[in-house]
């Protein structure tokens, strides 16, 4: 090891701390041969004393030197090509911390080094997760490490070359400001998180906090060079959405919404990489329906695909980044509203499109969720600024400047360098990349659901809904929150999704016959109507038959004004009457998934059905468990078997007498329509023509007995 570089060592001391002799002994010790030590300490002591005959140390006693300027000065007697600073109340870990440090130093090209730090408190060391590796520090994320690993901030624990200092023409104060400008000046910094570290941090109450100062180490300025210009707003309205598959069963109810609340013309731009042929199926129909919105398909490219697929730091798919690319896939266009699929448009957005943006990229609005607590992580990444982080499901994008200022390029690089630090996938990007950059708009503009609640408002004069939120209140999911501010919000969403694909589909109606039953148990039947009214399917009715006494329909007059309360033989008569398909249930089961009746009705009509029954769980009240029996998942034709057949081969399955689906012609057959008991559910099954079993649980059966 003779031909390693000199390290100079610095402490900077009053020469009286507890620690001093073995934070001294800790360097004294190192195996690394080629190092001395620079003591700098206001006072002397007689542990500076004892060290005054070792050839390797150099003590200056310098009571008028502070702040900044003991550092210099100890930089200045420093003889060798590495520096280290040391806290006199901290020691290395062991004497082989020096040529470990230095050696992953030299491994890795680097003149910059900062080490993890094992805590040591009331005599227990504190070891982070053992790592393998080191990390880099780039010019684009060095302020996610000062936000987010405080063993970034402090001067000490920093292996740098001297060299480094060459450059340095400004009085640097704060220690912060200047790991900050050794970063920034060193060829390929470096995290080394090896192990768990090699610096033993001593904590104690009295001890200076490592917390970061953002006034010293503010937000970075990425887009300081850009430049703006006032250009006209296209006419129509442009709406970019972004999907795959799984979005574009969901698309259909903002579409719808944006129809018929906005009165301007609106081109809504579908991007997609990959899309099923049923996917492309429903998006012609949806246009096909619409009047002053029309849909336009956008293929990202098989490069830029590849491209994205890069960003694998979160667990976002893919296409979550396609709005990144919009100003390359929308040349034409000048400004672009995008959209998250999750929403609903409740009023004109003729307004919002035509925001003037003044001399910024995006308009934006507040993610309140978050910005509204000041313990969240838009405070934890943005400090007291927190309140301005946005949410990204919508914004209103200048691509004319984007495309000027090469933003797509340069934003896809911050991404690639930073993405390893986010919380919130590119959410976070948006925030600290477009920082000076945004405008932040009215809070209507994309209001989250949450809202709702944490205000304990409705009705509020709302643009842009938003359901997103830590409760995932998504209006396909069932959502068992109950929350009289969010609930309103989720069943209009529903509205919406029922009336546009009852209009896209023209599928046959459904009545859904749901019994009482003797239990009391609220909160199953809460259950069941949340199971109902979540369904995707666009044409149901519901009809409710109560128990002659102590009923439960009266938290429907609140609860789900979609049901009705049959109140006589009558009453279910012409419901039936209206009705292409009854399927009948209790109410002590639910669905258990949000197309379940879509599901029936497509194998109804594929297989030319009388009869359908489904496979089903069980819920246990008194064990707490679900009993589930094994599925093929297909649908078995059963026109050939005998009930009493297939009640001693599935008994759980045959004699439930509900969880079926028939057609209204084989009920009337069947005489009565009243929920069937086991003679009916006979007479019904033996009147059917082509019956078949839907083997997959569609449907759970709560139980309070067994």
């Amino acid at each position: 090891m003779a031909n390693e570089k000199m390290i100079s060592t610095i402490i900077l001391t009053n020469g009286h701390e507890e620690r001093l002799k073995s934070s001294i002994d800790s360097i004294i010790n190192q195996d690394y041969p080629n190092k001395e030590l620079i003591i700098v300490s206001t006072k002397s002591s007689e542990v500076l004393d004892e060290c005054e005959t070792n050839p390797m140390i150099k003590i200056h006693i310098k009571p008028e030197l502070s702040g900044s300027k003991v550092r210099n000065f100890a930089l200045n007697q420093a003889e060798g090509e590495y520096i280290f600073f040391i806290d006199p109340q901290d020691t290395l870990l062991n004497d082989q911390s020096f040529s470990q440090l230095y050696k992953d130093m030299e491994d890795n090209d680097s003149n910059f080094l900062s080490t993890a730090f094992i805590t040591l408190r009331d005599g227990l060391f504190y070891f982070g997760e053992p790592q393998e590796d080191v990390d880099p520090i780039t010019t684009d994320d060095y302020w996610f490490y000062f936000v987010k690993i405080r063993e970034i901030r402090p001067i000490y624990g920093k292996l740098f070359g001297k060299e480094i200092l060459n450059n340095l023409n400004v009085d640097i104060q704060s220690d912060q400001q200047f790991v900050r400008y050794l970063i920034l000046n060193a060829k390929n910094p470096i995290f080394d998180k090896k192990e768990s570290g090699k610096y033993v941090w001593f904590d104690t109450d009295e001890r200076q906090s490592l917390d970061l100062d953002r006034n010293e180490i503010p937000i970075p300025k990425y887009l300081n060079d850009v430049s703006i210009e006032k250009d006209d707003i296209d006419e129509c309205i442009n709406i970019a959405i972004c999907i795959d598959d799984n979005y574009c069963q969901h698309i259909n109810p903002m579409v719808y919404s944006i129809e018929k609340n906005t009165r301007e013309r609106v081109r809504i731009h579908i991007v997609y990489y990959k899309l099923k042929a049923e996917s492309l199926e429903n998006i012609i129909k949806l246009n096909e329906l619409l009047t002053n919105v029309e849909l336009k398909l956008c293929k990202v490219r098989e490069y830029q695909y590849d491209w994205l697929s890069k960003f694998k730091e979160n667990n976002l798919p893919t296409e979550a980044y396609f709005r990144l690319l919009l100003p390359e896939l929308l040349p034409d266009v000048k400004r672009i509203l995008y959209l998250d699929v999750d929403m609903l448009i409740l009023d004109s957005l003729g307004e919002l499109y035509r925001t003037d943006l003044g001399n910024n990229i995006l308009g934006v609005v507040r993610d309140f969720p978050f910005t509204n607590d000041k313990n969240s992580w838009s405070y934890l990444l943005l400090g007291e600024v927190g309140d301005r982080y946005f949410n990204s499901g919508m914004l209103l994008m200048d691509l004319v400047a984007m495309r000027k200022n090469n933003i797509v390029r340069r934003f896809m690089e911050f991404i690639l360098k930073t993405s390893q630090h986010y919380f919130l996938g590119d959410q976070d990007a948006f925030n600290i990349f477009f920082f000076y950059n945004v405008k932040i708009l009215e809070d209507k503009y994309n209001y989250i659901a949450e809202n709702q609640k944490i205000l304990q408002k409705t009705n509020l004069k709302v643009v842009v809904m938003h359901y997103c939120g830590f409760s995932n209140p998504k209006p396909w999911l069932e959502y068992n929150d109950r929350s009289e501010y969010i609930q309103p919000a989720i069943r209009l969403y529903r509205k919406y999704q029922r009336k546009i694909n009852k209009l896209i589909s023209n599928d046959p109606k459904v009545l859904l016959v749901v019994q009482e039953q003797e239990t009391r148990d609220f909160n199953n039947l809460d259950q069941v109507i949340e199971s109902i009214d979540y369904q995707n399917y666009g044409n149901y009715e519901v009809a409710f038959i109560p128990l002659k006494e102590n009923s439960n329909a009266e938290i429907l007059k609140n609860d789900c004004p979609q049901f009705t309360i049959i109140k006589s033989k009558s009453d279910l008569e012409k419901m039936v009457g209206s009705a292409d398909y009854l399927y009948y249930m209790k109410e002590t089961s639910y669905f258990n998934e949000w197309d379940a009746i879509s599901k029936l009705i497509d194998s109804a009509i594929e297989k030319a059905a009388d009869y359908i029954i489904v496979s089903h769980q069980v819920f246990s009240m008194k064990h707490g468990n679900y009993q589930v029996r094994s599925e093929s998942k297909k649908i078995i034709d059963i026109s050939d078997k005998e009930l009493g057949d297939l009640i001693i081969e599935k008994p759980i399955i045959f004699t439930q007498n509900e969880g079926f689906l028939v057609k209204k012609e084989i009920l009337r057959k069947s005489i009565g329509q009243d929920m069937p008991d086991a003679a009916m559910h006979l007479r019904i099954f033996n009147n059917a023509e082509r019956k078949y079993l839907y083997d997959k649980s569609l449907w759970t059966k709560v139980d309070f007995e067994n």
